[in-house]
């Protein structure tokens, strides 16, 4: 997901870290929430903050960073 459809066509996955707080079951509905926490134009980079979440428990949290396109490429 990240990379190819956030931030957006041309992006490139450069990094994410993980931190797992709880399990996740089969069956579970996953709620995810990806938003940008930072945003580094002059090299093309954005920092994104991920939480997913299960019935309002946080299940897994971190952030990712992606190289984002110039808008004149």
């Amino acid at each position: 997901m990240l990379g190819t459809r956030l931030p957006g066509p041309g992006a490139i996955y450069i990094s994410q870290t993980l931190n797992f707080r709880a399990p996740v079951r089969i069956g579970d509905t996953v709620r995810v929430e990806v938003t940008v926490a930072e945003l580094i134009p002059e090299k093309h980079r954005a920092r994104l903050r991920c939480i997913c979440s299960v019935d309002g428990e946080t299940v897994l949290e971190g952030e990712a960073w992606v190289k984002v396109p110039s808008r004149a490429g």
